[in-house]
């Protein structure tokens, strides 16, 4: 309900950054022009699933079922699949990544959360970000987080004078010849 995506956007497109966004179907279904904005100013779109359930706890039918929901709506979204997945809340199992690796997806963690859902103000999401954001860190944030429109400007700005470069999570991750550990972090082989 209090959706920042519109916020998020212009802050990206003032900063000249493409983000990728993973998009639960359901979300899609509610912000179906949001989710057409995201695409059109040509940020990188992935799977979150269609419900967001707990793919750690459920069967490989019910996992394949709802990431192949969400990404039908991805495609007729965008006219084309998805290869990256996030799973809801960070939770995954071995199955679980077996699965969506079989499906054609590259499983998707990151490691710097701002916990930006919990609200907890700017100033503890902002310090929270700088301190853990290392070379090759993916940064978690949601689009209906109180605080990220306003701490958003801030981090970016502070991680391009360190020297940091945005890209898509696409361009970010190994492809070929990886592993993930137990962190969900890719382990190049």
């Amino acid at each position: 309900g209090n959706d920042n995506t519109k916020n998020i956007l212009d802050i990206l497109d003032e900063y000249e950054i493409k983000a990728t966004f993973f998009l639960i179907g359901n979300w899609i279904d509610d912000y179906p022009e949001q989710a057409k904005e995201i695409y059109k100013r040509g940020h990188e779109i992935g799977n979150h699933s269609n419900s967001h359930p707990d793919m750690g706890k459920i069967s490989t039918d019910k996992i394949k079922k709802d990431i192949n929901i969400g990404e039908g709506k991805i495609f007729n979204l965008i006219g084309s699949n998805s290869k990256l997945f996030r799973f809801p809340s960070g939770s995954y199992n071995g199955n679980a990544i077996k699965t969506a690796e079989e499906m054609g997806y590259y499983c998707i963690q990151w490691d710097v959360d701002s916990i930006d859902w919990k609200e907890e103000g700017e100033e503890k999401e902002y310090s929270r970000v700088m301190k853990k954001t290392k070379p090759g860190s993916i940064i978690l944030f949601h689009s209906d987080s109180k605080y990220t429109p306003k701490t958003l400007p801030r981090i970016i700005k502070n991680l391009k004078d360190k020297g940091y470069k945005f890209v898509k999570v696409g361009e970010l991750i190994y492809k070929d010849d990886y592993e993930l550990d137990t962190n969900g972090r890719q382990i190049k082989k």
